[in-house]
């Protein structure tokens, strides 16, 4: 199990994403309304900081963890296929996917990001 949160355009969390200590161990793009978006009142809303995403017959702009968890995902798959089926077990699949984000936040693991901000290219050259 690999834990994400959502991190915006500007590598913020996200309003709408959990968050807390020793509960998230990466986190990847989920995009967000911008940084002049009031989640209370709902006002100040950028739609340019959605997140692409592909849908039936198309793709489409959204934002949430289910943009971000299926990032991870794919990048767990990307890694699998890169070593070959069944020649890594998930425990290092999750170590090269964490070993390999950017640290955004404070530095180490911290309740925002967990390790921080995946990044594929150098989880490939892990």
């Amino acid at each position: 199990m690999i834990r994400v949160s959502a991190g915006g355009q500007l590598k913020n969390l996200t309003f709408y994403s959990n968050y807390g200590v020793g509960k998230i161990d990466v986190m990847a793009p989920g995009g967000d309304y911008g940084p002049n978006y009031d989640p209370v009142t709902k006002t100040g809303r950028d739609n340019t900081y959605l997140c692409l995403s592909s849908v039936p017959g198309g793709y489409a702009y959204y934002a949430g963890t289910s943009m971000a968890a299926p990032k991870t995902a794919a990048l767990a798959g990307v890694i699998i296929a890169k070593y070959g089926k069944d020649k890594l077990k998930p425990a290092q699949v999750k170590h090269i996917i964490q070993s390999s984000a950017d640290d955004v936040f404070k530095p180490g693991n911290d309740e925002k990001s967990g390790f921080g901000l995946i990044n594929a290219v150098n989880a490939l050259n892990y």
